[in-house]
């Protein structure tokens, strides 16, 4: 890859007064924690900002429960993490794909050359933020400011154009902060690329992903078992809990249709779709708690760095669920970039995070167009109610593996000398519930 060009490159002045952080992270979700994590890993200092007040560790989960792959799983593993995240849920080995009724593919996770976590992990989203809000409380140089709102980023005097601060309203009151280097990780609406003027085309789904939550039979195992339908595509996994989750993915019409129907039949939908399956799922269907519906949105910003502004995870590429790839983009995202933020830290310039954006940004992107193109297929399909065939299959390797271009950063993303944080939150906590 080339190096940009001089006039590609911002400052990074370094922090304005001796109490500023050197890195600004909005957004205390798993990505923002991972980053804080490594910088501060580094010696960095680190402030992350959260507008949510601070959570109670080990409190019950909300129930989502993404599915985390082994590229991601290795990243956590070399900080110590992996023991505690694998409480309470199911390892999935292997995955087995179905179309029209008849097998089309399977997999196994401890097939792939070079994988170090021979499976994926279903896990809560609040068991992760937990775990990694806990090793974050337990390294210096990191610091948690929650209940903080930010509330513009205004240019910094003497500084080059779009080298900006940070305005923050929290408890202390309203107060600016001058880092060396902003980074928004706060999700798909992301405030910060907003005030940074970065422009964000987004493609919302309104109706089409369906869950429903049953008992984990233990005839199902350790596997992911996925079946392409005429009205769609529907996934069984384990997750926490000992719980069997099916998602249905599917035309709005259709969804709207079924799940605002009476919920037998929404069940028997599913039962066709699986039919190894299909007697548990009529017998345990039985209330609509069970039954959740999710609103996607696909987001493309048109440039991730702005001056000493760099977005991460949701901000940079809010994807759909399908395929199974937002939070392990996002976190492998944090891995990569808190290589390149302490680079471009030392330097003086935004090199380094631009080169992460013109490897990372075309694969993203890429990544959108098949969601878009798989599902505007899925919803035509399921308008016509004809065929059965499963069409193109993503490609496995870099679902479980990440962007090839990228494994060596993976493997190298955690210091060398970091420590193995111990249990700090208490099992079975942030379950799937």
């Amino acid at each position: 890859m080339s190096e940009p060009s001089r006039t590609e490159r911002s400052p990074l002045p370094r922090p304005a007064e001796p109490t500023d952080p050197e890195v600004a992270i909005v957004g205390a979700g798993p990505a923002g924690l991972l980053l804080g994590l490594l910088l501060a890993l580094r010696g960095r200092r680190v402030l992350l900002v959260e507008r949510e007040d601070e959570p109670v560790l080990g409190a019950p989960g909300n129930g989502i429960c993404p599915i985390l792959q082994p590229a991601t799983l290795g990243i956590l593993d070399r900080l110590g993490l992996l023991p505690e995240l694998t409480a309470n849920t199911t390892p999935v080995t292997h995955g087995e794909v179905t179309a029209g009724g008849a097998p089309v593919a399977s997999y196994a996770y401890a097939d792939l050359p070079g994988v170090l976590v021979p499976f994926a992990l279903p896990t809560s989203i609040i068991r992760l933020r937990d775990v990694l809000t806990a090793a974050v409380r337990a390294t210096p140089g990191a610091e948690l400011a929650y209940g903080a709102t930010v509330r513009a980023l205004p240019q910094r005097d003497g500084s080059a154009p779009g080298v900006r601060g940070l305005e923050l309203e929290d408890a202390q009151g309203v107060r600016t902060l001058y880092p060396s280097l902003i980074v928004g990780c706060d999700g798909k609406r992301s405030a910060v690329r907003e005030m940074a003027g970065i422009s964000a085309p987004a493609r919302a789904f309104k109706r089409g992903y369906t869950e429903l939550r049953l008992p984990l039979p233990t005839s199902w195992g350790p596997v992911m078992r996925a079946a392409f339908t005429p009205d769609g595509y529907v996934l069984g996994t384990p997750i926490a809990d000992e719980t069997l989750l099916f998602a249905w993915i599917t035309g709005p019409d259709t969804a709207g249709e079924a799940v605002d129907g009476p919920l037998a039949a929404l069940a028997e939908r599913y039962a066709q779709a699986v039919p190894q399956a299909a007697d548990w799922i009529r017998e345990h269907t039985t209330d609509r708690s069970q039954v959740r519906e999710f609103l996607h949105h696909i987001v493309r910003p048109e440039r991730w760095t702005d001056g000493n502004v760099f977005l991460v995870g949701d901000s940079a590429h809010g994807v759909h669920v399908y395929g199974g790839q937002g939070l392990n983009l996002s976190l492998q995202d944090a891995a990569c970039v808190a290589t390149a933020a302490d680079e471009a830290m030392t330097a003086g310039d935004t090199a380094a995070l631009r080169r992460f954006e013109e490897l990372r940004r075309p694969f993203t992107e890429a990544f959108q167009a098949m969601q878009e193109a798989h599902l505007d297929a899925l919803a035509a399909r399921a308008g016509q109610q004809v065929g059965g065939g499963a069409g193109h299959l993503p490609d496995f390797a870099p679902l479980a593996l990440g962007q090839s271009e990228l494994r060596a950063a993976f493997a190298t993303a955690v210091p060398e000398d970091a420590p193995s944080f111990p249990a700090a939150v208490p099992t079975g906590s942030g379950a799937g519930r």
